[in-house]
């Protein structure tokens, strides 16, 4: 089991993984270094989903401290993000990864990593990973909202 968190910072989320304590910034070179100081990895979520606020938008200075990006999310509505993400991470030699961003059951597992390592801490660490993932419906991303809408009211 992997244990991680994705923290809000003042430029969008950062998921940590392998952590051992809450993380207590929110500035995100600070998230950073809380994550690295736990022998973490950082990783940005559903970047540069211009559909979402609390989308992280990497720029060339930020690859020097992260460790990853995901490259596919299986909730982005347009594919165009996901495609943005993969380049970015192969330009500057990220470690890719993907996530279901699963809201509900049925969404779950439609996006990860696969490995023929045993060990997923050291696949992970190693970038001895693949990406497979599928979109989401968008009748998920509706009963998301009308759920939200439910509950401000």
């Amino acid at each position: 089991m992997i244990i991680g968190s994705e923290i809000t910072t003042n430029r969008g989320e950062i998921i940590g993984l392998f952590l051992s304590e809450d993380i207590k910034s929110n500035k995100f070179e600070s998230v950073v270094s809380e994550i690295k100081n736990q022998n973490g990895l950082a990783v940005v979520p559903h970047p540069f989903d211009a559909l979402r606020k609390s989308a992280f938008h990497p720029e060339a200075e930020d690859v020097e401290i992260l460790d990853g990006i995901e490259s596919f999310n299986s909730r982005c509505t347009l594919k165009k993000y996901n495609d943005i993400a993969e380049n970015f991470a192969n330009k500057y030699n990220l470690m890719k990864t993907a996530g279901s961003d699963a809201h509900f059951p049925s969404e779950i597992g439609n996006a990860g990593i696969i490995t023929e390592n045993c060990d997923i801490v050291d696949a992970i660490r190693k970038r001895d990973l693949t990406v497979f993932g599928r979109k989401s419906s968008v009748l998920n991303h509706a009963l998301t909202k009308s759920l939200k809408l439910m509950r401000t009211i």
